[in-house]
């Protein structure tokens, strides 16, 4: 997850999970005067490139940061050294801030607007003239609408002002209570309670935040200006309209008075303006990482040069690719449209310090738009490495991709000093950050070079302070990109505009080796700007100095290298043929100079090998290849001569003319030998013996060992013992990769621990591992803790049972709809094993399809990717690529399983889930709602969304795909989407020895499996069955149960099997009495004619019934509704459900025109009654004595006879009529004293009685709560929720706040998601809190209103 705001403060040494991104970590404690390493530029030539050319500090360049957004306002980050605006913009590209404001509204005749919250906006000078005005409204907390370290602190504050507020409001109510005499014991009662629910009210106090207004003009300029409501309460007269910042520069503090108060977030505000208007984008930065991340580039500190960034000259172009909604995460739409951006602003380098796990390198539709970015729009890309070291095969996305320029971390003598306050006890040298990923991706790709990647740096205001320490890639990334501004900006000083391709062969061939050399962390080594600058002016115009050259190797996949690593592959040499192609972005057709740029291309080259071990050509002739697509040449490597360990060369290719360029291309190879290999077991051992051997540990650099795992292995036990440790406890990152083959991630694989070593101690680790491949250990020092070296003895010990087999994620153990078990086999190959097994369900999964899909094409200004520089060149008016979108909205039900009132809920489009940049769409987003249209959760491509409880009810979620193919689109409207539901508690799934016991169930007694031992060489067989316990009634047919086997429970994490348990159709239900039964039920004297002539009957009147019912639901007029009711009433007996619809029909119908608007609520109340008065009139069809009659005894359900069944059945369905009739009758009434709920503490009893309207409402009321204990007497949502009004109203005329308060808070809390009576009653609470003088419990409930009922609903 995103680490955002004030990130905490962790172990330098210890990487964060690639669930942590960006990568970053903090380390908050400041020193001054600050240190010369504060931003690091002697490490990497700068210092030495300004000291020769001050003016080369970035000047002229523009770089755009693709982060999480940044503070405008930061310390350092407002001019460029000559003076220039620091931003050239500040971007939301996530669509996370944007805004419907294509409402348009006039102003009234007072000149005040009527905003979307339903205050009245007084505008100020500012508005005059202005005759439209767009209308919007944003909800201070939505989800990504401000920082989260601003959020949590301004959700402080301002409970801690709320609960002063409360605690002065108790004590008011406290004093009443102490005053009154004991006689007035009614009175204390109601004190009493109220004291009680305040109480409980502070303790379930929540803070949705404010609505704020928002209101959008043009000015006489055509130029659209924003004014957001920041104090909430109306009044925009001091307000200062706020343009699209790269008009005017402007951003607005994002703190407010009244809806904020007290509170400061410090934070800045920007607004955007998009598709005329009609989407306005408040843009907000989502944490602090993006502003360290622009310091690190480019900050400017006239006053204090010290702290400047690396490229103080250079401006910035923010791109909020960081989406708040997903808790700072990327999305693909963020990331493509501020590509688009950065190409519309002709930004000349892109840093973007983010990264995720890929399946496939070089794949997918947002990769495509990175290498686009780079090779057709010419922007040089920097990216981060990651934080996922320091074994090997640990790099991810982007930084695996070929286009970008990937950035490893170093930390220099310097930095471990200055930044870390690291104690002088062992000498370190310069090295690669130990979190730093490492190369070779599985096709045998490296980083391309690295610098250092920690900063003390500028961070937004709302962290509360200036500036931070960070490390990570995240901040090698960005130091490296504002090398490369000087470098670019030294180069324009004399007349030299290297493309990408040339910029990174500069950087890449004059980059300087580092002393602690890890080739795979750090590429082609440490970056040096003065070195890279003097060879670009030196270099520039030679033959394909700006052609990029992309290397493949056929035979392995289309590899980028080579990259032997399993001992089948090492075993003997290998001879690989390598295609070379240089890359030419060209239009079609392409013009004269094109052709001839193809035409000059000759080049000699030699192929220099940098070890003894590979054996190339000597020379290689390349020309286009246009004809041909590639020139190929081969390579053999000769792994049979090397040492145990990892070996690295290169194949560099030399123009024979001028090998002062230095490499044109290269071809990395990486062979890994194994150290050793297990040996076979002796034909009377009992076991494989462990590997073991020695390691030496020194500050810097890690250590790896490789082991070539049995076939048959499963999983291994690691041991490290330690001896004497001289010189303390010792730090060390554990990293075990088992195999680096095939496309699954590594993330998915490895084990990664920071195990704390003492002396005498043993530690244990048991890692899963792939049998056949080579495993390797790799165990790094950390130099912070501890950089003095250790000794300790490492141990290896394979295990099998037998059942996972190769692949690294195991097929799953699946019951199917009609099985009762599933069969296993395990055996112990390598050792005797214990067999300890276990199976558990713990999460139910559904699948649903879309319910139906809206297709349309994206923002013309914001996802239209632009034609290649070539194409622009020879056509200026080419048009760009549309990216289409398309929303599937899926709906589904939840339902809470007995006493519980939530049911956890994971979404998952499992087809598109865990991929972003290798993903085959440019995005995937989806949104999650009640039925009221909140949003309750978003998600995205990477990565489940946390746990999100539901209440029973209804619920929407809508994804989001996008990409230029519509057809493509198309192909997905059936999409299906996986929801995940936890159950209450993991259930157990019995696992038998033998078939017949799985079979029955274990029926007479038999044992299921609990403990054994299985000798090396051994077999057994396990059933696995059906869950033994009492599953939720929720359940459907279809949906999976799914939860994992363990085969031995002391080793959970090696010996786990995914478990799926497919739900079969439920048992039908009983059939009905026989035909004969019913026949001797029915009355002896009925003859078939007469029962024939009933039947039609009554389908006539159920026919009518439903006529009148579709009446009711159209909205019929009255009298057509009362035309046929009555034709009804007088043709039929008196029918309950007759009544029923009649008085359903009256409860909502539109009154007669002749009815005044004051007298509709005594009209309806007088109809309403009329109509619950005839179901229990004389001669009606209820006669309530009897039905009271009824209950009022006890029914044994178990002796009754069919016709005592049917009676039950009778006076229950009387019984429920009799209470819809009486609430019905009291709610009406209720309706008429409306004009005496204006107060509470003025009581309806001490006012005028009109018409005796109060002691009718009292007389319903007392006879509806004789029916009618409690909700639980309803089954009806819209009653109970009925039920509850009509009961506060009751309370508070009796001068009863305090119960009226508690029947209120009782139903809001049962009430099911989404419940659409909560506003009417949330309304009448909000109105009771006013009366008792609670208005800030009045404004609360506002605020919760708006959140559980949006005025608007925001863009996906």
């Amino acid at each position: 997850m995103l680490l955002l705001g004030l990130l905490p403060h962790v172990r330098h040494d210890a990487p964060p999970a690639w669930s942590e991104r960006p990568r970053a970590l903090q380390n908050v404690l400041m020193r001054a005067p600050p240190p010369l390493s504060a931003i690091p530029k002697a490490e990497t030539g700068v210092q030495a490139l300004l000291e020769s050319t001050p003016e080369a500090d970035g000047r002229g360049i523009r770089v755009a940061v693709l982060d999480t957004g940044c503070d405008l306002a930061a310390a350092g980050l407002q001019t460029t050294s000559d003076g220039k605006p620091k931003y050239l913009d500040f971007l939301d590209c996530t669509g996370g801030g944007d805004i419907d404001t294509s409402l348009g509204a006039s102003p009234r005749d007072d000149g005040t607007l009527l905003g979307l919250s339903g205050r009245s906006l007084k505008l100020g000078a500012w508005a005059e003239g202005v005759r439209e005005f767009r209308l919007g409204a944003l909800r201070l907390y939505a989800l990504g609408s401000m920082p989260s370290s601003a959020l949590r602190r301004v959700k402080s504050e301002r409970k801690a002002s709320f609960a002063a507020q409360h605690h002065h409001a108790t004590g008011e109510v406290q004093r009443q209570l102490d005053s009154l005499p004991p006689e007035e014991r009614a009175a204390k009662e109601d004190l009493e309670l109220q004291l009680a629910q305040l109480d409980e009210m502070m303790k379930e106090y929540s803070d949705d935040g404010p609505l704020l207004d928002v209101v959008l003009f043009q000015d006489e300029a055509r130029v659209w200006r924003a004014v957001v409501d920041k104090s909430g309460e109306g009044d925009l007269s001091d307000a200062t309209p706020m343009a699209p910042y790269k008009h005017e520069q402007q951003a607005r503090g994002a703190h407010g008075g009244g809806a904020c108060a007290s509170c400061h977030v410090r934070g800045t505000l920007g607004a955007q303006v998009y598709e005329g208007g009609d989407i306005l984008s408040v843009v907000t930065d989502a944490g602090s990482h993006g502003t360290h991340v622009a310091g690190i580039v480019a900050a400017n500190f006239e006053e204090a040069p010290e702290l400047n960034g690396v490229a103080p000259g250079a401006q910035i172009l923010a791109c909020k690719i960081g989406d708040g909604r997903l808790q700072g995460g990327e999305t693909g739409t963020g990331l493509v449209r501020a590509l688009i951006a950065a190409k519309a602003y002709q930004c000349d380098l892109i840093n973007l310090s983010y990264g995720e796990p890929a399946w496939q390198h070089d794949k997918g539709r947002v990769s495509a738009t990175l290498t686009a970015a780079v090779r057709q729009w010419g922007m040089a890309l920097f990216t981060s490495a990651g934080n996922d070291g320091p074994a090997l095969s640990s790099l991810g996305s982007p930084g695996a991709l070929s286009a970008p320029i990937t950035v490893g971390a170093y930390v220099s003598p310097a930095m471990m000093a200055e930044q870390y306050s690291m104690l002088p006890v062992a000498a370190v040298a310069g090295a690669a950050y130990s979190f730093s990923s490492r190369g070779p991706t599985h096709d045998g790709f490296l980083p391309s070079l690295c610098a250092p990647g920690g900063a003390i740096a500028p961070v937004p205001r709302h962290s509360l302070q200036g500036r931070a320490q960070y490390h990570g890639t995240s901040m090698s990334s960005p130091n490296a990109c504002g090398a490369a501004a000087c470098v670019l900006s030294a180069l324009r000083r004399r007349g030299v505009r290297p493309p990408p391709p040339a910029l990174r062969r500069a950087l890449e061939n004059s980059a300087r080796t580092v002393a602690l050399r890890d080739e795979w962390a750090e590429g082609a080594g440490l970056l040096d700007a003065a070195a890279a600058a003097a060879y670009a002016a030196a270099h520039d115009g030679k033959p394909a100095q700006h052609v990029e050259f992309e290397l493949r190797v056929p035979s392995r996949g289309g590899a980028r290298g080579v990259y032997l690593r399993d001992r089948a592959e090492v075993r003997a040499p290998l001879a690989v043929a390598v295609s070379v192609a240089p890359l030419f972005e060209q239009a079609a057709p392409r013009s004269e100079e094109e052709v001839r740029a193809l035409l000059a291309l000759q080049l000699h080259l030699r192929l220099e090998p940098s070890a003894e071990w590979i054996t190339a050509p000597a020379s290689l002739f390349l020309g286009s290849a246009k004809e041909r697509g590639s020139q190929s040449f081969t390579v053999r490597v000769d792994p049979t001569r090397l040492a145990p360990g990892a070996h690295f060369a290169r194949v560099q290719a030399f123009d024979i003319a001028d090998p002062s360029r230095g490499a044109l291309f290269s071809l990395p190879v990486t062979v890994i030998i194994p150290h050793s290999a297990p040996p076979p077991p002796a034909d009377d051992a009992d076991a494989h013996p462990p590997i073991e051997f020695p390691i030496q540990l020194r500050g810097g650099l890690p250590v790896r060992r490789f082991v070539s795992a049995p076939a048959a292995a499963e999983w291994a036990t690691l041991k490290l013992r330690t001896a004497a440790l001289p010189d303390g406890p010792h730090v060390v990152t554990v990293h075990v990769v088992p195999c680096a083959r095939g496309d699954l991630p590594t993330r998915y694989t490895q084990t990664k621990k920071s195990v704390a070593l003492r002396e005498h101690s043993v530690e244990e680790l048991a890692v899963p591992v792939r049998g056949g491949a080579t495993l390797e250990l790799c165990l790094q020092l950390a130099w912070l803790a501890n950089p003095a070296p250790a000794a300790l003895d490492a141990s290896l010990e394979f295990h099998s049972l037998g059942v996972r087999g190769a692949p690294m994620v195991p097929r799953a153990v699946r019951l199917g709809h009609s099985e009762t078990y599933a069969r296993l086999e395990v055996e112990a190959p390598l050792r005797t094993e214990r067999l300890a097994p276990k199976a558990k369900v713990t999460v139910v999964e559904r699948a649903i399809r879309p319910s139906h899909h809206v297709l349309a094409a994206g923002s013309a200004e914001r996802d239209v990717l632009p034609p290649s520089d070539a194409v622009a060149q020879a056509n200026p008016l080419a048009r760009g690529l549309q990216i289409h979108s398309m929303v599937l909205t899926y709906r589904f039900d939840v339902a809470p399983e007995g006493d519980a009132t939530e049911q956890v809920v994971v979404p998952r489009l499992a087809p598109l889930h865990d991929q972003l940049y290798d993903s085959p769409l440019d995005s995937m987003l989806w949104r999650l709602e009640d039925s009221n249209g909140q949003p309750l959760k978003y998600g995205g491509a990477m990565h489940d969304a946390s746990d999100t409880p539901l209440k029973k009810g209804e619920y929407t979620l809508s994804v989001l795909l996008r990409h230029p193919e519509r057809g493509q689109l198309a192909a997905l409207k059936d999409l299906p989407l996986l929801l995940r539901m936890p159950l209450a508690a993991p259930v157990d799934c019995p696992i038998y020895s033998g078939r017949g016991d799985a079979t029955t169930g274990g029926y007479g007694g038999a044992a299921a499996v609990k403990e054994a031992w299985l000798r090396r060489g051994g077999r057994a067989e396990l059933y696995v069955c059906r869950p033994s316990a009492k599953l939720p009634s929720w359940l459907r047919a279809g949906d999976v149960l799914d939860g994992l086997v363990t085969l031995d429970e002391a080793q959970p994490h090696a010996t786990r099997l995914p478990l799926a348990v497919e739900m079969p159709p439920p048992p039908p239900p009983p059939p009905p009495p026989p035909e004969a039964q019913r026949s001797a039920n029915a009355s002896a004297t009925e003859g078939t004619a007469a029962a024939d002539e009933k039947a039609l009957a009554e389908a006539i009147f159920e026919a009518k019934l439903r006529r009148l019912a579709a009446l009711r639901q159209e909205g019929a007029a009255a009298d057509r509704f009362d035309s046929l009711a009555a034709a009804m009433t007088a043709s039929d007996e008196p029918s309950v459900d007759l009544l029923l619809e009649v008085l359903a029909f009256k409860r909502a119908c539109t009154p007669p025109a002749d009815v005044a608007d004051g007298g509709v609520a005594e009209w309806r109340a007088a109809e309403v009654s009329l109509a619950a008065d005839k179901l229990t009139a004389p001669g009606g069809p209820i006669d309530p004595a009897l039905v009271a009659q009824y209950f009022g005894v006890a029914h044994d359900a178990d002796a009754m006879s069919e016709e005592a069944k049917e009676t039950e059945k009778s006076m229950k369905q009387k019984r429920k009529a009799v209470r819809i009739g009486l609430l019905c009758k009291a709610e009406a009434l209720a309706a008429c004293l409306d004009d005496f709920n204006s107060t509470s503490a003025q009581t309806i009893a001490e006012r005028e009685d009109g018409g005796g309207k109060l002691a009718k409402f009292n007389d319903a009321v007392v006879e509806l709560k004789r029916w009618v204990s409690g909700e639980g007497d309803l089954e009806e949502e819209s009653d109970k929720d009925c039920l509850a009004l009509t009961l506060l109203r009751y309370e508070i005329g009796r001068a009863r706040p305090g119960a009226a308060l508690a029947v209120a808070r009782k139903r809001l809390k049962s009430q099911q998601a989404g419940g659409a009576g909560a506003k009417a009653l949330t309304v009448e609470c909000i109105k009771l809190y006013r009366s008792l003088g609670l208005d800030f419990w009045a404004a609360n409930a506002e605020e919760t209103l708006f959140a559980r009922f949006p005025v608007v609903k925001l863009p996906l």
